[in-house]
């Protein structure tokens, strides 16, 4: 039966990124609406204001003031399609970048949640290894007892002290590692780790998995600019019809009143087409045109990938449960055998120290489905921080 779930986006988990993170990401979303905005203009020359004042003294007796100020426009209206591809580029990098964003975004909260569950597991795992020490304790106790009374091979306790130094060894890399670990969560956290609450993941549907999925999302939109570019570099090759205008104002002041100041002020508007006879245009041609096949099979690689990386996390999903199978049966068979000790110890043939360690070891498989079920959560949000609520 297929699973499908209402998902829930990495985006409800934000608030876990540090100020600085945060802040980073707004400043990087208005970096992209403001060369959105410039791409838009991308076709559009400046208009030229220009004030210029000249002295000279070419009359007699007479220093000439001119003063000329000029507005000049030369403005392509029509490019063969290559303006209206420019602003539909624009449009399509900007959802581009923003996808992009919040790619990069869920990755770091994924980062966060993955060393959130890292140091639940590992915490889980120290409670193991202090429970594997308390029953290494009593068998070194036990074996020493026994070759004391010369019923055991020293070989017998020399490796009881070893394994119990062992555990005692790993016990501090473990407390190492959660240290570790909480230092990197700092990095990009401003949250204790150990407040962080972690929801619960659901299988979702393949089909849930490939329509939100922003990765291939950002593959599509990526062939769109390809397109967009492809389109664009074809009408620069063409017909361009451009307009140009402009209008000038002089001022002519004379300092000999034999003279009269003058004042000129006109303009002049045209219209022309123009052909660009450029040798390299073929070439600029293909190699957009490459670029956006190339985005296309990009595409359909990514789609296959994600396929196969979804099934993948299911079977890995589906052995975790069989593990889990495997430790809940095991808790039978320690229960059954921590009643049957009880009874032997009121016989007389059992000690307290074999029910402590059948109680330890029965602790240490309930632990370990604890573990079990982070790390399928783990798995799930391989999947899950790659998804996207937009449709």
């Amino acid at each position: 039966m297929i699973k499908i779930l209402i998902f829930l986006p990495l985006f409800l988990f934000a608030d876990i990124l540090s100020n600085l993170q945060t802040k980073k990401i707004l400043l990087q979303k208005n970096k992209i609406a403001q060369e959105s905005s410039f791409n838009k203009k991308s076709w559009l020359n400046p208009i030229l204001l220009k004030y210029t004042i000249t002295r000279d003294n070419a009359l007699e007796n007479t220093i000439t003031t001119k003063k000329v100020f000029s507005i000049v426009l030369n403005q392509p209206i029509f490019k063969s399609g290559a303006i209206i591809y420019s602003i539909k580029y624009a449009d399509d990098l900007k959802e581009l970048n923003e996808k992009n964003l919040i790619f990069t975004k869920n990755k770091l909260i994924k980062t966060a949640l993955d060393l959130a569950y890292e140091y639940k597991i590992t915490k889980l795992n120290e409670r193991i290894l202090n429970l594997k020490i308390k029953n290494a304790l009593i068998d070194v106790k036990r074996k020493k007892q026994e070759y004391k009374s010369a019923l055991l091979d020293l070989t017998f306790l020399n490796n009881a002290i070893i394994n119990l130094n062992s555990l005692k060894i790993s016990l501090e890399d473990i407390k190492e590692k959660l240290a570790n670990i909480k230092f990197n969560f700092k990095n990009i956290s401003d949250m204790n780790i150990e407040d962080v609450k972690l929801n619960l993941f659901k299988i979702i549907s393949l089909d849930e998995y490939i329509n939100n999925n922003l990765e291939l999302k950002i593959k599509k939109l990526n062939q769109k600019v390809n397109k967009d570019l492809y389109k664009m570099q074809i009408g620069d090759t063409l017909v361009t019809l451009f307009v140009n205008a402009n209008y000038n104002y002089q001022n002519i002041n004379y300092s000999n009143s034999l003279y009269k100041d003058d004042k000129i002020n006109f303009y002049n508007i045209g219209a022309g087409i123009s052909f660009p006879i450029d040798f390299k245009a073929p070439n600029k041609i293909q190699k957009a045109k490459v670029n956006y096949l190339i985005s296309k099979y990009d595409f359909l690689q990514k789609k296959r990938e994600l396929i196969n990386e979804y099934k993948s996390t299911l079977i890995s999903i589906n052995a975790i449960k069989n593990k889990i199978k495997i430790y809940k049966n095991n808790i039978k068979l320690y229960d059954e055998l921590i009643n049957s000790t009880k009874e032997a110890i009121v016989a007389g043939s059992a000690t307290q120290d074999d029910l402590i360690i059948l109680q330890n070891s029965k602790k240490v498989n309930l632990i370990k489905i604890k573990i079990l079920n982070l790390e399928l959560q783990k798995k799930l949000l391989n999947l899950y921080y790659k998804l996207s609520n937009q449709k």
